[in-house]
């Protein structure tokens, strides 16, 4: 049972490294794939707007945490560019029951330093959105491990819960957006690379964009984007939505 014990603990370790080096080179791509043809002129619309952020982060059982954030943004000319201004009006974390205080944690984080986001004359993300975590991330992984210590969870319960730990105190500070969140070019693009890693092994990281314009239902820009590693066989998948959309009140104008 030991040695059983101990691959199973290697084997996280392996991942957990992989990971970080895959995720960096998802970060870095992210970046080169939002520098798609953008139409010549952005006219975004004077009134409030509301950006919806979804992410899915899987689990080691298959299932997923799904955290869903709404802004109210409000884009306003500056110099050449624009300024994106907002704030936090909703967040929901849809996670299993057994997790349910650590989804609390979630839910309850600020998304401090998120505003303003700077826009060039195209809508491209050219700076901002510098997400200063204040200590507050690292404050929820230390109550979520101590909340983990005494929890009495089964085997899989405590590695859902180490994942989340782990995904919560490894979180970058500054928000990897693509460019082109606010202004996205209908289509779909993407990139695979292969990571070389520790002891000989070797990563690959694909990253899928896929975006739409606007329509009839208030919705002026819609991108997704989907990273999938691949870790010695051992695969998952992040995907992140962005929504650019008209408040319910406005969008049958």
């Amino acid at each position: 049972m030991a040695s059983v014990n101990l691959r199973g603990s290697k084997r996280r370790s392996d991942w957990r490294i992989g990971t970080a080096a895959l995720l960096l080179a998802a970060a870095q791509g992210g970046n080169v794939l939002a520098a798609a043809p953008q139409p010549a002129i952005y006219s975004p619309p004077h009134s409030p707007l509301l950006l919806t952020r979804t992410l899915y982060r899987p689990l080691p059982d298959g299932k997923a945490i799904v955290t869903r954030r709404t802004y109210s943004v409000r884009i306003v000319p500056d110099g050449t560019g624009y300024r994106v201004e907002g704030e936090l009006v909703q967040a929901t974390v849809e996670a299993p029951p057994k997790l349910s205080a650590l989804a609390e944690i979630e839910r309850q984080r600020p998304d401090t330093g998120m505003f303003p986001i700077l826009l060039d004359a195209r809508g491209q993300i050219q700076g901002g959105g510098n997400v200063q975590s204040d200590g507050a991330l690292g404050r929820a992984a230390v109550i979520a491990a101590q909340a983990i210590g005494g929890s009495g969870l089964q085997a899989i319960d405590m590695l859902q819960a180490q994942d989340f730990v782990r995904q919560l105190s490894s979180r970058s500070p500054r928000s990897q957006w693509p460019a082109d969140v606010f202004n996205p070019a209908p289509g779909k693009r993407d990139e695979a690379r292969t990571i070389a890693l520790p002891g000989g092994n070797e990563g690959r990281v694909n990253i899928e964009i896929a975006s739409l314009g606007a329509n009839q239902a208030g919705q002026l820009a819609f991108l997704e984007r989907v990273v999938t590693t691949d870790l010695a066989g051992d695969t998952r998948m992040t995907r992140e939505q962005w929504q650019l959309s008209k408040p319910p009140s406005d969008a049958s104008r």
